[in-house]
């Protein structure tokens, strides 16, 4: 008899998968926000062509690790896990950016998709896809 107080396999994979389509999705839009009102990450600010250029970059950046990561899980395909990889330390790193700007926010939310996103890379290539 099963206990069904427990995730199976196939039910964590499919909360993983979940998980990570969530977290590539808001950090997609975020990047369209920083991209649009290069402001918002900080209000009073001047927006110099330089923080223009920075928001520019940085979305640019985000999109080439979730626009593939986003598409293949769109197709029913296993993430790759150097995607996953590239994604997580991206989270880490801009996780260690809210630290550093004393924003608890911008340093949690990060890092807790961060680890999503490394944990992901290990479990979702070693479960049998169904």
């Amino acid at each position: 008899m099963r206990d069904s107080g427990t995730l199976n396999s196939h039910q964590i994979r499919g909360v993983l998968l979940a998980a990570n389509a969530v977290g590539a999705s808001a950090s997609a839009v975020f990047a369209l926000v920083g991209l649009v009102r290069p402001g918002y990450v900080q209000p009073g600010s001047p927006v110099t062509p330089v923080a223009k250029f920075w928001a520019a970059s940085s979305a640019v950046r985000t999109w080439a690790v979730t626009g593939p990561l986003l598409v293949g899980m769109t197709r029913g395909e296993r993430p790759a896990p150097h995607l996953l990889l590239a994604a997580g330390m991206v989270q880490l790193m801009d996780a260690g950016l809210g630290v550093w700007q004393r924003n608890p926010p911008m340093a949690v939310l990060p890092a807790a998709m961060g680890l999503v996103h490394l944990a992901s890379a290990r479990v979702l290539t070693t479960t049998r896809q169904r």
